[in-house]
């Protein structure tokens, strides 16, 4: 487990609260146990913590995000099993949550360096294939050595994953925007043809009119309200700035 003076010194070195620091440490301790099993080679790591712990975004993120092949009954006898050994190792449980699609786990650790309870979703998406697969190596600063590979969706798909997020979500997230800028600032391709197959289960097709349409009524005041937990404190303040510049970036971008 993680030292209360480790925490506080991870904490200055990113500039931000412990209780993200520590929520970290456990998103790294979790994928450390999980991708240590043979069976996880069938499951791929995607979305905004996965952009942190692996492709190097700036961003902290609270959720692990996940796409899985293989049957729902082979999954629930290896996570069952899994989540038995992790309970044994380190003061943290798991909890299945309703939900309409896919499965969803909280998991709750009840730390004795901090009075309140870290949380973070597992969501497992079983709906579709993985169109570009990927593994990868995570070095961390944090007291945990991996030793084996994460298997993860490539810059290129999670990019057309946050497209369609963008396209498809009843509320905007500025998260999504964020991570879209982020991914294309690191030489991501905006692939129609990939964004298009995201988006067929929806029964959509890429409009980049209606992407420039989403940016243009989506709201300062809402961007710095979904991103400032998740930035360290030192630019918190400049995300309205940071907002008006990933705007005219994106325009620029969608417009071609």
């Amino acid at each position: 487990m993680i030292t209360k003076e480790q925490v506080h010194i991870l904490s200055k070195k990113y500039k931000i609260n412990e209780s993200v620091i520590l929520r970290e440490y456990l998103q790294l301790f979790f994928l450390n146990e999980f991708y240590s099993e043979k069976e996880s080679q069938n499951i791929f790591f995607k979305g905004g913590t996965a952009l942190r712990l692996i492709y190097g975004s700036p961003r902290f993120s609270k959720d692990l995000d996940f796409t899985v092949e293989m049957g729902e009954k082979t999954f629930n006898k290896f996570i069952s099993t899994l989540f038995k050994k992790i309970e044994k190792k380190e003061t943290i449980t798991f909890k299945p949550r309703k939900t309409l699609i896919g499965k969803t786990f909280l998991l709750k650790s009840k730390s004795i360096l901090f009075s309140n309870e870290t949380y973070i979703n597992l969501d497992f998406s079983f709906r579709e294939k993985i169109l570009e697969p990927e593994k990868s190596i995570i070095n961390t600063n944090y007291p945990i050595l991996f030793t084996s590979y994460i298997y993860n969706l490539s810059k290129n798909e999670i990019l057309a994953e946050k497209i369609r997020a963008l396209l498809t979500r009843k509320i905007t997230k500025g998260r999504d925007i964020y991570d879209i800028w982020y991914l294309l600032n690191q030489n991501a391709d905006i692939d129609n043809k990939l964004i298009n197959k995201k988006l067929k289960y929806y029964n959509l097709k890429l409009n980049k009119n209606n992407i420039l349409k989403t940016l243009k009524n989506f709201s300062k005041k809402d961007f710095i309200l979904d991103l400032r937990p998740f930035v360290p404190i030192n630019e918190r303040d400049k995300l309205g700035e940071l907002f008006e510049y990933i705007k005219n970036y994106l325009d620029k971008k969608f417009k071609f």
